[in-house]
């Protein structure tokens, strides 16, 4: 007969978890390393808007952001609303919202544009229960299209030649 003791099992796995965990790494760590290349060395444009501020602490997170560095990332930041799912009275049960980010990366000591590009998504979000429920999903989907937003332009900031030539 098969010996099964749960103690043991649970604490087996419980061991293979934090094995293998140890060989995570973030997501943004590129395998060769190239986000420590502009990690701590980008200052982001100041926020105006919401949508804005949301972006930039993404960015934030994503690449760091510090005073007087060595590069500044300049952006634009456009938001556009259609309306979709139309009933025969003319309510939308459906928004979609587009977004589009012009963004340029610029060298502060040589003066130049390392990298000028832009980047889009849409999100949609559901348009007909409750106006609080409706307010709630029009927020959560702009928090949503802001993290979409500044993952595109983390991936064409390391995927760009700029990268290639200052490693």
């Amino acid at each position: 007969m098969l010996s099964f003791n749960k103690q043991n099992y649970l604490l087996a796995l419980l061991f293979s978890v934090l094995i293998a965990s140890c060989a995570f790494e973030p997501a943004w760590i590129a395998k060769d390393n190239k986000i420590k290349i502009l990690w701590q060395r980008v200052d982001l444009r100041e926020p105006i808007t919401s949508n804005e501020f949301r972006l930039n602490r993404y960015l934030a997170s994503r690449i760091g952001d510090a005073e007087d560095a060595e590069f500044f990332l300049e952006y634009e930041l456009f938001t556009e609303t259609k309306r979709t799912a139309l009933s025969f009275d003319g309510k939308a049960y459906r928004i979609r919202i587009l977004g589009e980010v012009k963004f340029s990366l610029h060298h502060r000591e040589k003066d130049t544009i390392l990298l000028s590009s832009s980047v889009k998504d849409s999100l949609g979000y559901s348009d007909a229960i409750l106006a609080v429920t409706d307010q709630a999903s029009e927020r959560d989907a702009y928090k949503r299209l802001m993290v979409l937003l500044g993952d595109r332009i983390v991936d064409e900031l390391l995927s760009s030649k700029i990268m290639n030539n200052e490693t």
